[in-house]
């Protein structure tokens, strides 16, 4: 397997969008010639946070100079920090990415330099070559991280959500999602172990939709080709990826229960991000791997065509939807992936809002004690029978001087 489909360019942002976009620098072919594939340039302000990232030879790292010690999740530095090596970065991405047939901005949502960044980093490929060649990976934060990163990302998919038909396909990445399906199957783990894996993921699953549209032998009428897989990125909006991988052994083309629910929880849950209408989706594709025996057995009439219902059950208003079955001595399980593309922003973004509502303290939860204390009279013990000393309790007694550094003499 040595044919490359779409030859990637991944500039990432910040230490959550550099992290990714190195990870998918760092995918490794089989053959003597393109090794390593994809390129990527990885930008900072946080120069601490680049040392983190491990070397990469395909992957360029640049320090925002000036903004060393990191945007302090502010997105205001962040995008100064940008605007301020502009021109220097706009030579970068002419000189790393012209050959690249597609580019894709790598940005985690809600910190500073990243998410600062990224609506002047989409104007730039935009308008120096780039416009038609470039989409967005954006990783959704977590509700566990405050409210100032909630902010921060709801603050930009506002904007992206207003420039969304003027921009290539977005993925969403939902760190929520995939932490919970981490904790269950490694409880024990660590963060850091948790980040890497996903980052190796996303590169992955990326580079294996790649590699279908150009390595595999289709055994039906349709192929999921180069061109189909580049019009998927293209497209406006929110793409969506869904995968499943079971033992052949364990399916049976004549039992749809031993494929069609696994498959359907995959693009139901999506294996990034879900909670989308499906239904919206302007394109839509299916691609069945398997080895060479397992495909000659499984993919009959009778199982396309339960796929083909499927996926007009989804996606009804899809311009294309095509279901394409390969065979290939390289393939052991049965591999199913699934892109729904030209989708609107999932409800994973609604909940970010309403976390983000949640955490707003009200007026009586902040100044509870602080009103008790001003309104609270500590008595001296005396009783007071005098009318007129009652009705003059409240009157208050100016101390003798003022002294204007004294930060309680106004109250």
């Amino acid at each position: 397997m040595g044919d490359l489909g779409l030859k990637y360019g991944f500039w990432g942002f910040g230490l959550g969008g550099t992290s990714i976009a190195n990870a998918c620098a760092n995918i490794r072919m089989n053959v003597k010639n393109n090794m390593q594939p994809y390129t990527a340039l990885l930008v900072n302000t946080n120069e601490v946070d680049m040392n983190k990232i491990p070397h990469c030879s395909t992957a360029t790292k640049y320090i925002l100079r000036g903004f060393e010690k990191g945007a302090a999740r502010d997105i205001q530095v962040g995008e100064e920090a940008f605007l301020t090596h502009k021109e220097d970065l706009i030579s970068k991405v002419q000189q790393l990415f012209s050959d690249r047939d597609f580019i894709f901005l790598v940005v985690g949502l809600g910190g500073g330099t990243g998410t600062g960044a990224v609506i002047e980093a989409a104007r730039v490929l935009h308008a120096n070559g780039f416009k038609g060649r470039f989409g967005l990976v954006l990783t959704l934060p977590r509700d566990q991280e405050g409210k100032v990163v909630l902010d921060n990302a709801i603050r930009r998919l506002q904007l992206i959500a207003k420039a969304m038909k003027g921009l290539g396909s977005i993925l969403l990445v939902d760190n929520q999602q995939l932490f919970e399906d981490y904790l269950q199957k490694n409880s024990k783990g660590n963060v850091e172990d948790f980040l890497k894996s996903t980052n190796e993921y996303i590169a992955e699953l990326l580079h294996d939709i790649n590699m279908v549209t150009s390595n595999y032998n289709p055994t039906g009428p349709y192929h999921f080709d180069i061109s189909e897989w580049l019009k998927m990125l293209q497209t406006s909006g929110i793409i969506m990826i869904g995968k499943t991988v079971l033992y052949e052994s364990d399916v049976d083309a004549e039992n749809q229960g031993t494929y069609l629910a696994l498959m359907k929880q995959s693009i139901e849950k999506g294996v990034l991000s879900g909670g989308y209408k499906l239904e919206n989706a302007d394109r839509c594709a299916l691609s069945l791997l398997a080895s060479p025996a397992g495909a000659k057995r499984m993919f009959t009439l009778g199982m396309i065509n339960t796929l083909e219902k499927q996926m007009m059950e989804y996606a009804p208003y899809a311009n294309e939807r095509p279901v394409a079955t390969y065979g290939d001595k390289a393939i052991n399980q049965l591999h199913i992936y699934s892109v729904f593309a030209g989708l609107s922003l999932p409800k994973r973004v609604l909940d970010i809002v309403e976390s983000s509502k949640k955490l707003v303290r009200t007026v009586e939860a902040t100044d509870e004690a602080l009103t008790m204390l001003q309104s609270y009279n500590i008595s001296d013990g005396s009783e007071v029978d005098d009318l007129e000393a009652l009705l003059n309790s409240n009157e208050r007694t100016e101390p003798a001087t003022k002294n204007s550094d004294d930060p309680f003499s106004n109250l």
